[in-house]
């Protein structure tokens, strides 16, 4: 029997109503107000929203710096385009709720659910989203440059373009997902589980994946330059084509994986040995290419 089954038996048994023993399992209040928000392109800086059950929510456009969503219900609401920086998100259920184009810089939205929401080039620059639930989102050419995605969880997300520059993905769970040609530059990938996602065509330079079980992950083409693999279990990943120069293999164990065509160069292989790098032209001993031969000013006909 689960925790949720254990606090229904004994609300019911206390006479407790339902609605009470679920809202206790959820950690979510009971008495929460049922009411729609409809107010596009209004000003509702810094207004008190926490606590709410929204049937309907149209914020389109709308100035909401600083506003309290806290531990409230979203669902399918529309906020495209909204200001929602700084705005407080946590414990809210976001689930389908349309976000493109929202502006959410150092919004607090950790242990939130946005399930299948729509984030599409929307700026969540410095967001904590820490341990939120992000199934299904999709971040297509998103900014989440410097966020906190510490043990958030994704799967069958839709990263595609987006930039995750410097972001904390320590500990979370992006299975497959599609960050294919995303910007992954000096993430913290330290204990997440990438299984079956593509990241190939990303650039991931500096990243650090120490410690951490890599398997079935897409890296073909990428650019993992100087990235870190230390003690890493890389396992059936593939690395054609990609850029792997500088990078620290050491200590690592690298097995059933494709380099083909990867770039080794100067990285700090398993074994301690450094990667061979390609041969220049000069030092394969092949010949410089001649400059063409200047046109002849011989007029034509003259002996």
């Amino acid at each position: 029997m689960n925790t949720r089954a254990l606090i229904f038996g004994f609300a019911l048994a206390l006479g407790l109503p339902q609605a009470q023993a679920q809202a206790q399992s959820t950690g979510r209040p009971s008495n929460m107000s049922r009411d729609t928000l409809e107010c596009r392109f209004c000003d509702l800086r810094y207004e008190d929203l926490s606590l709410r059950n929204f049937t309907r929510v149209d914020l389109t456009g709308a100035f909401l710096h600083g506003a309290n969503f806290s531990w409230s219900v979203l669902r399918g609401g529309r906020m495209t385009s909204s200001n929602m920086a700084q705005a407080r998100m946590e414990w809210s259920d976001f689930d389908g709720a349309n976000l493109s184009k929202a502006t959410l810089e150092n919004a607090s939205m950790f242990r939130s659910s946005f399930r299948d929401a729509n984030f599409h080039m929307a700026n969540l620059s410095g967001a904590n989203l820490n341990r939120s639930e992000l199934a299904g989102v999709n971040m297509v050419a998103a900014l989440l440059r410097y966020a906190d995605l510490t043990a958030a969880r994704f799967s069958n997300a839709n990263l595609r373009q987006a930039d995750l520059s410097y972001a904390i993905l320590e500990n979370s769970r992006v299975r497959e997902t599609d960050m294919q040609g995303s910007t992954l530059d000096g993430v913290n990938f330290e204990g997440c589980d990438l299984k079956n996602s593509d990241l190939s065509g990303a650039s991931i330079k500096g990243a650090s994946f120490v410690s951490t079980y890599l398997h079935h992950v897409n890296f073909r083409n990428s650019d993992l330059s100087n990235a870190k693999f230390y003690n890493a279990v890389i396992e059936a990943n593939n690395f054609t084509g990609a850029n792997l120069s500088g990078a620290d293999l050491s200590g690592a164990t690298l097995r059933n994986s494709i380099l083909t065509g990867a770039n080794l160069c100067k990285a700090k292989l398993p074994d301690g040995s450094l990667g061979a790098c390609p041969e220049t032209p000069a030092a394969a001993g092949l010949a410089a290419p001649t400059s063409p031969s200047k046109p002849s000013t011989t007029t034509p006909g003259a002996i």
